[in-house]
């Protein structure tokens, strides 16, 4: 598992609202049960102005909003495997967890 692994949703009553979660916790304690994870919901079921806090990422031909400010944690156990990465947003990724923790 990496930070920015993207996987199918592991708590069944969400699935429908949010089908995805990614990792956004590193792997410096890789021996950790559980895994800070942001759900991702379909663009097109979210009004409005996305910005910054929210970023945009593409899954499967279709657009998905992370939702940043909804941070969880999940068992490590639970997720399964990876559907995908979205590293190649790191920037994004990290500049909303910025923005979310430090308003910076």
């Amino acid at each position: 598992m990496a930070q920015f692994d993207v996987f199918v949703n592991p708590v069944l009553r969400a699935q429908s609202a949010y089908p995805f979660v990614v990792t956004l916790q590193s792997d410096v304690i890789a021996e950790t049960r559980e895994q800070i994870v942001a759900p991702l919901v379909p663009r097109v079921r979210i009004a409005g102005i996305v910005g910054r806090l929210m970023p945009i990422v593409r899954i499967d031909d279709a657009d998905f909003v992370v939702l940043t400010h909804s941070m969880e944690r999940v068992r490590r156990g639970d997720l399964g495997k990876p559907r995908c990465s979205v590293a190649s947003l790191r920037s994004d990724l990290l500049a909303a967890v910025d923005y979310l923790f430090f308003g910076v």
